[in-house]
């Protein structure tokens, strides 16, 4: 009813305005302008419905950019300092054939254990051999176990080439087993050996040098239970010189156990930081 007397009421003020009545044409066509407004204006309160629920939804309105914080990056830790490697490529054994340079070599080192206490009555036992293919060379190592009660063992080691001719130690008689750490070494044509004993809770032997090169993990040999301790021997790169020059490249040795703490650190090169010498085999 109020759209009738605002209808009826427009009528009468354009017909005093202009002196005339407007007829029904008059009328309808007003009406239709006056829905084309209320349309128009219900369109854009939808409009503005929709786009304060896509803002809800997105974080945005149309045609503005919301800016994110960035998600952080996860980094990798930094990576450790590489295990070194064994001393390259060594092939052992301890049940050399017959006629080999391995068996000769081993009649030189059994000839030498029979200074030890027993004599010949009591054998000599192989190890362990170590061939080195890329010096060409095999480290030998041979022991024999005293009588009952005596408990000091006698070992002896040397290096060889293909024809058994080399070097190797005088019989050694072990007064001390539980020195952790000891060492002997000597330089050849173009490389060097070190060798020694080591304690049975060791798992590896560390080698590093004083001329910047990486450091070296050296080659266990296990002795078994028979024997109270274990032995290590490596080969390493080594100029013409002699120990006595001071060419000698090694510088210290340590012992590791399975959790990699050091169970104990000598020198096996010239003094310098304080640390210990390794005693001799």
């Amino acid at each position: 009813m109020p759209d009738l007397r605002e209808r009826l009421q427009e009528l009468a003020d354009a017909a005093t305005r202009d002196g005339i009545t407007p007829g029904p044409a008059h009328a309808i066509r007003r009406g239709r302008q006056r829905r084309r407004r209320i349309t128009a204006g219900v369109a854009s309160l939808l409009a503005v419905t929709l786009a304060a629920g896509l803002a809800g939804a997105t974080g945005r309105l149309p045609g503005r950019t919301v800016t994110r914080p960035l998600v952080p990056t996860v980094t990798s830790p930094p990576p450790r300092e590489p295990i070194p490697s064994p001393v390259p490529d060594p092939v052992r054994g301890n049940r050399p054939r017959a006629g080999s340079a391995e068996r000769r070599a081993f009649g030189i080192l059994a000839s030498e254990l029979r200074r030890c206490p027993g004599g010949a009555s009591v054998p000599a036992e192989l190890v362990t051999f170590v061939w080195s293919r890329e010096h060409r060379r095999f480290w030998m190592l041979a022991a024999k176990q005293p009588r009952a009660p005596e408990t000091r063992f006698c070992w002896t080691s040397g290096l060889f080439d293909a024809k058994a001719r080399g070097d190797y130690w005088g019989a050694r008689r072990i007064r001390s087993p539980g020195a952790p750490l000891t060492h002997m070494g000597g330089i050849y044509s173009g490389f060097a050996l070190i060798e020694g004993r080591v304690t049975k809770r060791a798992t590896r032997v560390r080698l590093r040098f004083r001329d910047g090169r990486p450091p070296m993990d050296l080659a266990i040999i296990r002795a078994g239970d028979r024997y109270p301790t274990n032995f290590y021997v490596g080969f390493f790169p080594q100029g013409p010189t002699s120990p006595a020059q001071g060419g000698w490249a090694a510088a210290t040795l340590t012992a590791l156990d399975a959790a990699g703490q050091a169970l104990a650190t000598c020198r096996v090169g010239p003094p310098g930081d304080g640390t210990p010498k390794c005693p001799g085999s």
